[in-house]
């Protein structure tokens, strides 16, 4: 059975709400503060993207467990993709290339202290085709991707604003129940909400193939505490009360990063490549990926009397996690691990606090005053919040009216966010579990107006967003609101719209000759270069008819074959 969902507060769970009656005034509430850093960051702090050294960003969990480490509590937050979106337990070999939101390859290496504290097993998600060590060409055992993205050269993540497409298809994988289980949940977005038929491609019948998905958000139990990557720039604090009947003792509040593209001298490990990729696919997938382990940072705090006005920090970090994955094992401390900006240790900023510099601080305070048998739950929020969609296609702001419980302020609030099948199928709100959670919307004066972004949604798509208020005495009923994205404009990554229209795939064998022949001509002509921008300008309209007729996409894909065919022929050859 699926884990029952619990309100969110800033990315982490509230474990113990006041019951109905109760005057809520003797519980109490940890709160925890951290700042994640980007890789080398600029003399000012600014942090800028270097594609040559590229930062996605961090994963994180927080959790609470005995100080002894012999107890797991429970889990605060986990960023989206561990938790949503199953990086941990995916398809392909754990060290395929990647990049940003690349959809394969299983990174049990990303958050292993944790997952292993947990203890939880889960079936592994292997390739529906079984090719494992495969970058590329699964399209045959694929579907409609709504989060993830292709390989991307090197030259192209740069972009990475135009992903997801809204045509890439990714092999959604089969749990292998014969395989070593994984610590980690498979992906929980993967959810069917009664909406159209999936179109299979012409060449490709195995196009719509599922897989397993339609199991995975019932074994995915902690998509409840799923939470956004935390920017950088800003503090990110998360709040938890404490649980009424959690034993007096004491604890550690534990937060483990990990990062991908962070290697140094003692942590660098090679990427795999297929010949089959070297063939058609070189250079697809940025390699490197795997480098330094996760690290971990621990504060200790005790729970009884007196607690209350505790405030904790830690500067530096307990260990570090198995580079590998294999184990939840915590090494010492040692010179192996950077303490760079955004690297190793200082994937968390070292920050001035009360108590001096430190990475992780938490504080203990009393709960809000409030009575509630006057205020059962926090009012719901207006659904009359808007949602604006940006021309490019990429993201959406939304605007919400502050929620209050007693005329006070709330404590926090839930937002997640998920793709439709259709703009009018019917919103499941079991389903909400699995939503993608936005950033932190922060708390306000009740009815003020707060605007929060989100990014990277698929363009000409319909979505559904839910936001619910968390306060003392309960929680509200969850808002919803659809919207629609625009029509983005056509950046495309690699070109060739016409042809990746008919092929369905630009990832196709014909559309990677197809490129090169481009840009042989572009490098040698100058009309060539002109012809190919006024083919960038005129054929977005042409490839969205050639999509959708069958006649045309044959067409087209017979002239393709033709061209490249003839070329190849004619080539001089060495």
């Amino acid at each position: 059975m699926k884990a029952t969902a619990l309100a969110i507060l800033g990315g982490a769970a509230l474990l113990a709400l006041h019951p109905r009656g109760a005057v809520a005034g003797a519980c109490s509430v940890l709160s925890y503060t951290f700042q994640p850093d980007c890789l080398g960051a600029s003399a000012g702090g600014a942090c800028v993207f270097d594609p040559n050294h590229p930062d996605f960003g961090p994963q994180i969990a927080v959790w609470v467990g005995s100080a002894d480490g012999s107890r797991f509590v429970d889990t605060l937050m986990a960023t989206n993709a561990v938790a949503i979106h199953g990086i941990g337990n995916r398809p392909g070999t754990w060290n395929l290339g990647s990049g940003p939101r690349f959809p394969y390859g299983r990174r049990q290496m990303a958050l292993p202290i944790w997952a292993h504290a947990r203890g939880v097993l889960y079936d592994l998600v292997a390739m529906n085709d079984g090719m494992e060590d495969e970058l590329t060409n699964h399209v045959d055992s694929s579907s409609p991707e709504p989060y993830f993205c292709r390989p991307m050269l090197p030259s192209e993540i740069v972009d990475a604003i135009t992903c997801p497409s809204g045509q890439f298809r990714s092999a959604k994988g089969l749990l292998d129940a014969t395989a070593p289980q994984s610590y980690y949940p498979p992906r929980a977005d993967l959810f069917d909400f009664g909406g159209a038929p999936c179109m299979p491609l012409v060449q490709y019948p195995g196009s719509c193939s599922p897989g397993d998905s339609a199991q995975y958000f019932v074994l995915n139990d902690v998509d409840t505490v799923a939470a956004a990557t935390p920017p950088y720039g800003a503090p990110y604090t998360g709040s938890w009360i404490i649980p009424g009947d959690l034993p007096d003792g004491d604890y550690a509040l534990s937060v483990e990063v990990g990062k991908e593209f962070d290697p140094n001298a003692a942590n660098q490990h090679p990427t795999e490549v297929s010949a089959l990729d070297l063939q058609y696919y070189a250079g697809y997938g940025q390699s490197g990926n795997v480098g330094q382990p996760s690290v971990l940072f621990q504060v200790p705090f005790t729970v009884g009397a007196g607690s209350i006005g505790t405030r904790v920090a830690t500067g530096a970090m307990a260990g570090y996690g198995d580079w590998s994955g294999a184990t939840g094992d915590l090494l010492p401390p040692d010179a192996t691990i950077a303490s760079d900006p955004g690297s190793g240790e200082g994937r968390l900023l070292l920050v001035d606090g009360p108590n001096g510099p430190a990475r992780v601080s938490i504080s203990i305070d009393a709960c809000p005053t409030v009575d509630c048998t006057l205020n059962p739950s926090p009012t719901p929020l207006p659904v009359s919040f808007t949602a604006t969609a940006t021309d490019t296609g990429s993201g959406v702001t939304l605007t919400i009216l502050q929620s209050s419980e007693g005329g006070k302020a709330v404590l926090g609030y839930e937002a997640r966010y998920a793709i439709l099948a259709g703009s009018t199928g019917a919103i499941d709100p079991s389903s909400f579990p699995a939503w993608t959670p936005t950033g932190t919307i922060p708390v306000g004066p009740p009815g003020s107006q707060t605007a929060i972004e989100v990014d990277a949604l698929s363009p000409q798509s319909s979505y559904a967003v839910g936001i619910r208020a968390t306060g003392v005495c309960g929680t509200s009923p969850i808002a919803y609101q659809r919207f629609a994205t625009p029509a983005r404009r056509f950046t495309q990554l690699s070109g060739c719209f016409i042809a990746t229209a008919a092929f369905g795939s630009d990832l196709a064998p014909e559309i990677k000759r197809l490129r090169g022949l481009r840009d042989a001509a572009t490098a040698r002509s100058a009309v060539a270069r002109t012809a190919v921008d006024l083919y960038y300008r005129a054929s977005p309209p042409l490839a969205g008819a050639i999509r959708r007729s069958d006649t045309a996409r044959a067409l087209v894909r017979a002239a393709v074959r033709t061209l490249t065919l003839t070329r190849s022929l004619s080539a001089p050859t060495r």
